[in-house]
């Protein structure tokens, strides 16, 4: 006979074998990369950034060194048609420019190529690099009323020989437009 006390229902105590179980983790345990693994990452950023940091830099002076050939095409015509209409270039003293050294003349009509402003064109260029004009290094003008030169004084990158700004008389840091008596300036 059995008793009811025989077949209730007891609560296992351990689980059973068959059961895969996993430990708790460790409260205590910090979770995140290793040294070893930061180092890597790291080393891999400075990579990435010391491939493309030169080849930025590279655009960038492509792109100054266009805008400084359209600021003397700019130039060249505003001059021209200066003379087509008084028959004589903008005069000056000697070189003069936005670069200190040269002046520091600003970009309006009382600027560094005198008369141009604002009849010829809206404002004299500003090299297009924002650490220019400083010192020596900026657009300056030279004219003796019959000739004149108009340069971007040490602030190209590049230099080819048979680019039609080519300066042969600062090949290594100047592009220029002048006329014909004013290119050896």
């Amino acid at each position: 006979m059995c008793s009811s006390d025989s077949h209730s229902a007891t609560p296992p105590t351990s689980p059973p074998s068959d059961m895969n179980t996993r430990p708790l983790p460790n409260p205590t345990a910090r979770a995140g990369f290793s040294l070893m693994e930061l180092l890597i990452v790291l080393l891999i950023l400075v990579t990435i950034a010391g491939i493309a940091v030169p080849r930025f830099s590279s655009v960038n002076d492509r792109s100054n060194d266009a805008r400084r050939i359209s600021d003397m095409v700019a130039v060249e015509k505003a001059l021209e048609l200066y003379k087509a209409d008084h028959g004589v270039y903008p005069q000056s003293n000697n070189w003069q420019g936005d670069a200190p050294n040269y002046g520091g003349h600003g970009y309006d009509k009382k600027g560094y190529i005198p008369g141009l402003v604002p009849n010829y064109i809206q404002r004299l260029p500003r090299d297009p690099d924002p650490e220019y004009p400083d010192g020596s290094k900026g657009y300056l003008y030279r004219s003796n009323g019959q000739d004149f030169k108009f340069i971007a004084h040490k602030t190209p990158t590049s230099f080819p020989k048979d680019h039609r700004f080519y300066d042969p008389k600062r090949k290594k840091y100047a592009y220029q437009v002048s006329s014909p008596g004013g290119l050896n300036w």
